[in-house]
């Protein structure tokens, strides 16, 4: 649902091994992730500070968000909320990824570790792991590819926004 397509469509085209590497190890959330018509968000309630909310049932954010949640042991879903309710909620803010007008000064830049690099991301979600303590969903880009991960708070190092 939210993999890339590694050889968009085309068997004779490349192999994009970075695509095919990154699918290989993103397992799919087992929670249903509904589709949206026009005039309603899906929420993933329970992130610090803010829970995101998104326009797209696919988008790479809100598959990462949800994995995160399973392993945080939340069972609290997906749910589907109109769009005339979401903007009088304080606790929710639009995803950077699906959706165009979102606040930005409500996320946080971010040095993430990724083993052999420190790159530049966004934090979007924390989430609290009884086994790994607290995980986020940020955003970086890998090999010119932007890519929604999950990191736990040893991976990461804020940034000033100065």
């Amino acid at each position: 649902m939210g993999r890339k397509f590694t050889r968009k469509f085309d068997p004779e085209s490349p192999r994009d091994l970075v695509a095919e590497e990154y699918d290989a190890h993103q397992p799919s959330p087992s929670m249903p992730i509904p589709r949206v018509a026009r005039g309603w968000v899906l929420l993933l309630p329970g992130g610090k500070p803010l829970s995101l909310y998104h326009q797209r049932h696919d988008c790479a954010a809100l598959l990462a968000d949800a994995r995160l949640s399973e392993q945080c042991g939340e069972n609290q879903g997906i749910q589907r909320v109109k769009v005339d309710e979401i903007g009088a909620r304080p606790d929710c803010v639009a995803c950077l990824l699906c959706i165009e007008e979102t606040d930005y000064s409500k996320f946080k830049s971010c040095a993430v570790d990724t083993g052999t690099d420190r790159l530049q991301g966004t934090r979007l979600v924390w989430r609290a792991d009884l086994a790994a303590g607290w995980c986020a969903v940020v955003i970086y880009k890998l090999r010119n590819r932007l890519v929604a991960d999950i990191r736990t708070a040893g991976e990461l190092k804020e940034l000033s926004d100065s």
